[in-house]
């Protein structure tokens, strides 16, 4: 597994003023999604998709957006996703996933409140995005869970590779920027890494 990403949430406009997202227009956003995805992702690498494609939940706007998106695409269903195609050649579907990388084993899926509570690894999610900051940051490395929205990982597929980095800083990291911005852990930040809190 090359990527990993979760809630682009196509189409859905609202997304832009309940997640602080920086695009003027849904259109802007549409096309901006999936230019930082194909600048990143090459035809030939694998991404695991967390959930939430579109709001639209038709199976016509999930082929029309998939179709869009380079990659052999593993796509986690998230509570968006009420229709979806199975057969496609480069998507493969499923409730959850399980995958591998240099040494770290992650269990992946949409909402955190369905991860079983015995994985005893690292646990990717989105759901939340950037709702909750002291209970679903990005990385909350005390709890073992990762939220990989992609409010939290600068509107792009995020390298599996540069993610096994930041957990190996060993800190709780609200979001990639904030990385990049030097700053720290958010004040009160906890541990819980379940609950449904109402997100879109």
């Amino acid at each position: 597994m090359d990527y990993v990403i979760a809630d682009t949430h196509f189409d859905h406009a609202n997304i832009i003023e309940y997640c602080d997202r920086p695009f003027e227009s849904v259109e802007e956003m549409n096309d901006r999604l999936v230019e930082n995805w194909n600048r990143v992702v090459d035809p030939s690498d694998e991404v695991l998709f967390v959930g939430d494609l579109t709001i639209a939940g038709t199976a016509s706007a999930f082929l029309t957006w998939i179709s869009e998106l380079n990659g052999e695409i593993v796509f986690v269903v998230g509570d968006h996703d009420t229709e979806v195609l199975t057969t496609l050649d480069d998507v493969s579907v499923c409730e959850y996933f399980r995958t591998e990388h240099d040494g770290h084993d992650f269990y992946a899926v949409h909402d955190p409140a369905e991860a079983p509570r015995n994985w005893g690894q690292w646990l990717l999610h989105g759901h939340h995005h950037n709702n909750w900051p002291g209970k679903f940051p990005f990385v909350n490395h005390r709890g073992g869970v990762v939220n990989v929205s992609v409010e939290l990982i600068g509107y792009e597929p995020l390298a599996f590779d540069a993610l096994v980095r930041y957990l190996e800083r060993g800190e709780w990291i609200p979001s990639v920027d904030a990385v990049a911005a030097g700053e720290g852990p958010a004040d009160g930040a906890g541990d819980n890494a379940s609950g449904d809190s109402g997100d879109p």
